[in-house]
């Protein structure tokens, strides 16, 4: 099994240069981030850039790369038709990226609804078939994020979410931290998501005082041995991704470099436990 990294945790840095290191560090594949403020978004990223990065993805032997860009897909009203042309931006940038014979991926938590789930089930049902469809246009599988705090929190809304819609590209991006947060247990996380799951993050994290605080895999308390048995088992054969959170990255002192060589250790360690 592929370990992975997101360069969400590498806002400043050149991908150009991050790529040939994350290979040094042992990383396997690799998830771009196509935000606004990061110098991979779409309107940033020209042809010549993106013809380059391809080859270089090549040169390093990363199979090709998954796009995340955290959009709120799920807007309505006078904002929405701003969001989608920036989904449009973001599928074209994931279509010149993908050098594969399947689909590209693109990861968004599905952000832009308030409300509790019985109140929003239905209309984010319906929201992300409509924004699947267009992506679909793209030859482009959306795989959504839950996420805590949003009404998508729960293996079991997930469950839900993919048997009303039956889309073929709308899928899931497994990231059991926004579970574990929660007590949630982990083989019932990975029971209802792995058939729906085409991309994977991986964080650790804890809830103090009604609030999140997220950590890197390996410095909390979710057991990364366990975590690697139970996607085994669930033939989640994509990479396991590492995703430095913002909180983490936005802190004071924060080194890209040292967080990514320690998470890289930490899932590197516990996979070779399960092989061995």
């Amino acid at each position: 099994m592929k370990i992975g990294y997101g360069t969400y945790g590498m806002q400043t840095e050149n991908i150009f240069a991050a790529l040939p290191r994350l290979r040094d560090i042992g990383y396997e594949a690799v998830e771009i981030n196509a935000g606004d403020d990061w110098p991979t978004a779409p309107h940033k990223f020209n042809r010549a850039d993106r013809t380059r990065l391809v080859e270089q993805l090549q040169d390093l032997n990363f199979p090709s790369p998954v796009l995340m860009c955290l959009l709120s897909i799920c807007t309505q009203g006078d904002d929405r038709s701003v969001v989608l042309q920036k989904l449009d931006d973001a599928c074209r940038l994931a279509n010149d990226l993908n050098f594969g014979n399947t689909p590209a991926i693109l990861v968004s938590t599905p952000g832009g609804l308030r409300g509790d789930w019985e109140t929003v089930q239905h209309q984010l049902c319906d929201t992300l078939t409509a924004v699947a469809d267009q992506t679909a246009k793209h030859n482009v599988i959306l795989a959504v994020e839950p996420h805590a705090g949003q009404p998508l929190d729960t293996p079991d809304k997930v469950a839900y979410l993919m048997q009303q819609t039956r889309h073929p590209f709308l899928k899931i991006n497994f990231d059991h931290s926004h579970f574990h947060v929660a007590g949630i247990d982990l083989q019932h996380s990975v029971d209802l998501c792995a058939p729906y799951t085409v991309s994977t993050h991986i964080k650790d994290g804890f809830m103090a005082g009604g609030q999140v605080h997220y950590q890197l895999p390996g410095e909390g308390t979710l057991d990364l041995v366990a975590y690697f048995k139970a996607v085994d088992r669930a033939s989640m054969m994509v990479p396991i991704t590492v995703e430095i959170t913002a909180q983490i990255w936005r802190q004071p002192g924060y080194d890209p470099w040292v967080a990514a060589e320690k998470s890289f250790n930490a899932l590197d360690q516990a996979r070779q436990q399960v092989a061995g």
